[in-house]
């Protein structure tokens, strides 16, 4: 199933750019917040996928 390696690629992406805007404007801007959140939620779902086989 690709799903669960789109889903890491994906999560990486977007810890990518928090990552990125955390290092520009600093943590406390609600998209960081918000891309954070995404890409833990889709490391989640992904690691799932990775467990049930």
């Amino acid at each position: 199933m690709l799903t669960k390696y789109i889903l890491a690629v994906l999560s990486v992406v977007f810890l990518v750019a928090a990552w990125i805007r955390i290092t520009r404007d600093g943590p406390a801007h609600p998209q960081t917040r918000t891309w954070l959140l995404v890409s833990a939620i889709l490391g989640i779902v992904s690691g799932w996928l990775f467990y049930q086989g």
